[in-house]
């Protein structure tokens, strides 16, 4: 009888532990798959598209959350490290991570000034929202900006910059990104250039002897980084050329003086391709 019911005793309690079992093992899982994946330039998909999300909610804005680990999304990882205390290498690794889920964006209103200033200027910009120059200075022209795109986008419009409107902003609908002409051409822009273009990839034959460094400003080689001369076009500023896209002039070349530039490719053969070309540049509003 006592033997019955130790049997009786042990059955569920051997379930329910082998229920707990299964369970830790699938949320191990998860954790594992989710939050803990090491990401970088050239890197794609789900885990980048959700990085490409955090940091445009946090006020590192990168463009839509695409799932690709470009130009614009190392800038903001560069960005976050810098003013986090983090190895500013432009990976997202464990540092990079624990620093973005801790980090609480402050509300930006009118008298305010900093780096956070002037990403929310940059990004009006580029939507069409004008903040004149990008100063990092919360003046009038930065406030009437941020109460144009409260109104057109059903924030409430008191010109303060607070979880609703970093919500509107993280989104990248079509109302908050200013339309293009022609193609693909920009609608919006600060001058165009008439320019000599070459091209180049990462690999040792095109940057010999600085294989395997990154671009002048930090940013590794792929496409959509442009070497110019810092004389004609500021490093850092956000171009557009004719046949290519949009870029960043990120980088420059011994051979790339005045109104000549070289774009780079991921491959050597796209390179080739590219060849040599006359093309409008177009400098995008900061």
């Amino acid at each position: 009888m006592l033997g019955d019911k130790l049997n009786r005793n042990i059955v569920p309690i051997f379930i329910a532990c082998l229920f707990l079992w299964v369970l830790f093992i699938g949320v191990g899982q998860a954790l594992a798959v989710e939050g803990t994946e090491t990401l970088f330039a050239g890197c794609s998909g789900t885990s980048v598209a959700q990085l490409q999300n955090s940091l445009n909610l946090n006020g590192y804005y990168c463009g839509p959350a695409d799932g690709k680990f470009g130009p614009r999304t190392s800038q903001a990882v560069l960005a976050l490290q810098k003013e986090n205390h983090c190895t500013v290498d432009g990976i997202v690794g464990p540092q990079t991570r624990q620093a973005l889920a801790t980090y609480q964006p402050r509300k930006l209103f009118a008298g305010l000034s900093g780096p956070d200033v002037a990403r929310l200027q940059q990004t009006l910009n580029e939507r069409g929202y004008d903040c004149g120059t990008v100063d990092g200075k919360f003046g009038p022209r930065t406030y009437q900006a941020v109460l144009a795109f409260q109104r057109k986008n059903g924030c409430q419009a008191d010109g303060i910059v607070g979880p609703e409107m970093r919500k509107a902003l993280a989104r990248y609908s079509q109302s908050t990104v200013p339309s293009r002409g022609n193609g693909d051409l920009p609608t919006r822009y600060v001058r165009v250039l008439d320019m000599k273009a070459t091209a180049y990839c990462p690999c040792n034959k095109c940057n010999y002897p600085y294989s395997g460094q990154p671009s002048a400003i930090g940013l590794p080689l792929q496409k959509g980084i442009v070497a110019v001369d810092p004389d004609v076009i500021k490093l850092g500023t956000r171009i557009y050329v004719e046949g290519y896209g949009e870029a960043i002039a990120a980088d420059t070349g011994n051979a790339i003086k005045g109104n000549r530039i070289d774009v780079c490719f991921s491959t050597h053969q796209e390179a080739l391709n590219w060849g040599i070309r006359t093309v409008k540049v177009y400098i995008l509003p900061d």
